[in-house]
């Protein structure tokens, strides 16, 4: 009668990423309407602010929506449009960042156990420690977009090379990480070999 567990499992998955896929394209195509519109003005104005306050912008942003996932995907097509230029989107993106440590530390403020606020506290600082290596030297900060860059030539040119990139960055390379994690802890020999 009912589809069990697994198969259940993987209707959800498969709904939820075509739930997933078309907010984003919906999104995307009102973000642009909405950005040939009068709106553009005040994009491109906030584009030439200072990058410091641009972070901030990005930390005020997700602190609000609670979700750095939200305005990175907001952010990404306005980059995509020639509206926000790459090197703005990178503070924005590293605000966001920060800002979505806020969620972990309220909720661990909320649990409020030594272990808690011990991770949430690490995700801070991880994040804080990656921004300070990346962002102050501008030097440094060309290295993220010149990345950035390169991806996107590769996207636009071969239309699978970002499924082919989530997947192997995603998938591919932990799988083999965790494999080799579990042959090193199931065997002294498997450790030694590898």
């Amino acid at each position: 009668k009912g589809a069990g567990d697994t198969s259940g499992g993987i209707i959800a998955l498969v709904f939820a990423f075509l739930f997933l896929c078309g907010g984003l394209v919906g999104m995307c195509k009102l973000l642009k309407l909405l950005l040939l519109g009068s709106a553009k003005k005040y994009v491109v104005s906030a584009a030439k602010l200072n990058d410091y306050i641009a972070l901030l912008i990005g930390v005020a942003i997700t602190v609000l929506v609670q979700s750095s996932s939200v305005v990175t995907s907001a952010l990404t097509p306005l980059c995509g449009l020639g509206v926000l230029p790459l090197p703005k989107m990178l503070p924005m993106t590293l605000g966001a960042n920060i800002g979505t440590t806020a969620t972990a530390l309220i909720a661990a403020l909320a649990a409020f156990t030594h272990d808690a606020i011990q991770v949430a506290l690490c995700h801070l600082f991880f994040n804080l420690i990656g921004i300070l290596i990346w962002f102050p030297v501008p030097v440094m900060r060309k290295v993220p977009l010149n990345i950035a860059r390169l991806l996107g030539l590769y996207a636009s040119y071969f239309r699978l090379f970002p499924l082919i990139y989530i997947l192997v960055v995603f998938l591919v390379v932990p799988g083999i990480c965790l494999g080799l994690s579990a042959l090193c802890d199931a065997t002294t020999a498997g450790g030694v070999v590898v």
